[in-house]
């Protein structure tokens, strides 16, 4: 390769690199969000009519209607050795639907011989595809009371064998239940003839969705009897089907308009090579017009050269861009933890159109420069003496001004080049702040350091949680039971949140909600506990804080008083409603850590009370709220402590009941992987941004010193110190430097700006914040460095050469 084409090479090569990333890295999530949205919701729609077989026949033949299933609720119970499995069953109708889902290895049966397990139970037996495996079938009981199938296994249960059937294994499924409730997955084909509820999938959603009355209608006719369509609510959200026409107008609109400026950004970029290259080859261009090649002739070789150039780096860059995003895809699956669906698969259509854009980002890039170059007086192509400006010369009394108002537009080039490199890190840094910031919104970092979780049927508190509370030595305990409230917005703020203007910030938060109701959280507790709170019996108390800024991490939050001195709050529990009397006022909740969220009431009250509120309003989800055990011991007895406390959930679970247990930092170290995962596709981007902005700012460069060559030649013929030379030129170009930082942190700033206003989640204040200035002045200060070193370097090799090189003219 001609040394001369190097630039040329790297710089191409980058950019097919780049959008081969920024490309496959889009179509990986879109095809990610597209798998997981149909693994956890395979159909489109449900009829909760039990239909049968010969029901779905007549559906199946409704044009539109890609397929039609029954879908079996009745699961069975099963054991495999002395593990129980929750037996489900599908047809293959389903099968087909489910061509996304969460199989780790093989596929759904398709004939009643075969099965389907959990990946924990085929790791424990040491299983594999195609093994053949006795299943027994039958009930669970617990003093002769039938358990469901679903039921957490429970310590003293036995299972009543009905029939046993020997299985092949064709598929390993991801586990479903959690490792507490002692159940695995089976999956067997289904060979009932009951009628079920059915699902359905169309040719067209957003077609179906259109025309619900019209398919409702026809199915009802076929069936003799009406028929109810509902669609599912993910599926609806996923192709934006009750959203607005600018809605969904503006999300393809942000899609092009991003594509556009990354193809502009890369032709800015780049151009400055062709140019170098075509200054380059000046001389032989005029001697082809001198012998009577005409400017079209000219500009078509040009053209013609520097596309041929262009084709060996497009497609290397493009391979290595796919090596790149491959095999970040490939560590991440193994080291992070990623959706099992973000993985890449080649493109053959995407390959092309990346080739596409990549040579469309070269043609354009090539335009103008090779425009410019055929046009050049063949006289002065011949002498090199080069000048591509058509503006008039400015006169000034200080010859320096004089210089550089007739340079300005070469001078100015390197402050956008250094400029636009440096702002696309800088937006990357912003979205990895924000990320951080949304990372951090949530983390609360709780003195407490083990987190125990009992979902119980109990009206009190379970018996093993206080056993467990008094047998592991801690620093300190309770068990708490919350569940969600609405409270009346009727309340008198505080002086205090007036302040703040909390009145506006409760209106902003509330706008797209009820008005009416805020948000509130009843917390039972142990009589001793609440008695530590101030509270006795039958007593209400409000903790009457909030946080000042909506917007600040929970963990760090400012807290100010909330109400003025409420006696009385009406609270609701869907349609009940009730007027409590608060007995007391607490500014600190102590040793009883709440997550404090934004907005949220929270009242305290002690067990007994809470369950005859419960009891009042008649709510049957009180299940949902489970008991929590939160513990303070010794960091070195987490492991053994967490074992202790699995072991004695496990032997006291009983019908319905279900339970976790998180230690440490569990959690957040699960969180902090996606954050990990940013970090790597933003640093792989950050290092091509950072090699096309040197080899542009060495283009760049040198365009401006070639165009001045006879300027400096001249000053230096006229007596002017080489150094006094190297010193003004090289000061010029420093200022420019500055002025290129300035531009972009106001640029940066402005955009946190935007987004402050537009976003009401983000605060400029949190944007300035989680800014990383550190990764920001380190990526800026190697650009630049690296700048002033090629120019320091490109200056001295043109004062290196004979005056009369610099200034000769024939």
């Amino acid at each position: 390769m001609n040394k001369k084409n190097f630039p040329i090479f790297i710089s191409v090569f980058i950019v097919s690199l780049f959008f081969t990333v920024v490309f496959y890295f889009a179509k990986v999530n879109l095809d990610a969000n597209y798998m997981q949205t149909r693994a956890s919701n395979f159909a489109d729609a449900h009829i909760d009519d039990h239909l049968s077989e010969e029901d779905l026949k007549k559906i199946r033949e409704i044009d539109g209607v890609k397929e039609a299933g029954r879908f079996n609720i009745n699961f069975t119970s099963a054991q495999f050795g002395d593990d129980l499995i929750v037996i489900y069953r599908q047809d293959n109708h389903i099968n087909k639907m489910r061509e996304f889902s969460f199989t780790e290895e093989g596929r759904f049966p398709e004939n009643p011989e075969e099965i389907m397990l959990s990946k924990s139970l085929v790791e424990k037996h040491k299983l594999k595809i195609g093994d053949e495996i006795p299943i027994s079938f039958g009930k669970r009981y617990l003093d002769k009371e039938e358990l469901d199938p679903a039921n957490s296994r429970l310590e003293k249960e036995t299972f009543d064998k009905t029939e046993e059937k020997s299985y092949k294994l064709v598929g390993i499924y991801e586990d479903i239940y959690n490792k507490y409730a002692g159940l695995s997955y089976g999956l067997i084909y289904d060979t009932t003839k009951d009628a079920q509820p059915v699902v359905l999938r169309f040719d067209d959603f957003v077609d179906a969705h259109l025309n619900k009355k019209i398919f409702e209608d026809e199915i009802s006719k076929r069936l003799g009897r009406k028929i109810e369509i509902k669609f599912f609510e993910p599926i609806e959200k996923y192709y934006w089907v009750n959203d607005t026409w600018l809605e969904k107008i503006m999300a393809k609109a942000v899609m092009i308009f991003t594509l556009v400026l990354m193809i502009g950004i890369f032709i800015f970029f780049i151009r400055n090579i062709f140019w170098v290259w075509g200054l380059r080859k000046i001389k032989e261009l005029s001697i082809y017009k001198s012998i009577g090649s005409t400017n079209f002739q000219i500009y078509k070789f040009q053209f013609k050269e520097a596309s041929l150039i262009s084709m060996m780096p497009i497609l290397l860059g493009h391979l290595f861009g796919f090596a790149l995003i491959y095999g970040l895809y490939d560590f991440s699956q193994k080291n992070l933890q990623i959706s099992k669906f973000e993985y890449v698969r080649f493109s053959p259509f995407l390959t092309i159109l990346i080739l596409f854009v990549s040579f469309l980002v070269v043609s354009l890039s090539i335009i103008k420069p090779a425009r410019k170059i055929s046009k050049i007086n063949i006289i002065d192509g011949i002498r090199e003496n080069i000048d591509l400006s058509r503006s008039k010369k400015k006169k000034n009394d200080d010859l320096w001004k004089e210089l550089r108002n007739n340079n300005l537009s070469s001078i100015k080039s390197q402050r956008y080049i250094s400029a636009i490199g440096i702002l696309i890190i800088s937006m990357f840094i912003l979205t990895i702040s924000i990320s951080k910031y949304f990372r951090d919104y949530y983390d609360y970092d709780s003195s407490y350091n083990i987190l125990t979780t009992y979902y119980s049927s109990d009206k009190k508190v379970p018996d093993v949680l206080r056993n467990i509370e008094k047998e592991i030595p801690c620093k300190k305990s309770f068990i708490y039971k919350d569940k969600y409230i609405a409270v009346k917005n009727n309340l008198e703020l505080a002086d205090e949140a007036k302040i703040y203007k909390i009145d506006e910030k409760i209106k902003e938060n509330l706008k797209e909600k009820s008005q009416e109701y805020l948000q509130g959280s009843l917390i039972g507790l142990d009589i001793k506990d609440l008695e530590k709170l101030g509270g006795k019996k039958g007593e209400f108390i409000l903790y009457n804080k909030v946080q000042a800024d909506p917007l600040e991490p929970i963990d760090t939050a400012q807290m100010v008083k909330y109400f003025k001195n409420p006696d009385n709050i009406d609270i609701s529990m869907v349609d009940f409603e009730k007027k409590i009397k608060i007995s007391k006022q607490i500014y600190d909740t102590g040793e009883f850590e709440i997550k404090p969220f934004p907005f949220v009431v929270n009242i305290f009250t002690d067990y007994e009370t809470y369950f005859k509120l419960i009891e009042e309003a008649k709510d049957k989800n009180y299940l949902n709220y489970p008991y929590t055990l939160k513990m303070k011991i010794e960091d070195k007895e987490l492991s053994s402590a967490k074992e202790f406390i699995e072991n004695k959930l496990r032997e006291s679970l009983k019908i319905n009941e279900r339970y976790y247990v998180f230690v440490g930092k569990e959690i957040a170290e699960q969180e902090a992987s996606s954050l990990k995962y940013l970090l790597y596709i933003s640093l792989a981007i950050g290092i091509i941004i950072f090699i096309l902005n040197v080899t542009n700012g060495y283009s760049s460069i040198n365009i401006s010193l070639i165009s001045r060559k006879k300027e400096i030649g001249s000053l230096y013929s006229a007596g002017m110190d080489a150094d006094e030379l190297k010193r003004k030129y090289e000061k010029e170009f420093f200022l420019e430097q500055v002025k290129s930082f300035i531009l972009v942190t106001f640029i940066s700033l402005t955009v946190m700006i935007i987004i402050s206003i537009l976003s009401p989640k983000l605060s400029l204040f949190i944007l300035l914040k989680y800014y990383d200035y550190k990764m920001y002045f380190g990526f800026a200060l190697v650009v630049y460095a690296i700048n002033l070193l090629i120019y320091h370097l490109s200056l001295k090799r043109i004062l290196d050469r004979p005056t009369i090189d610099l200034i000769r003219t024939e």
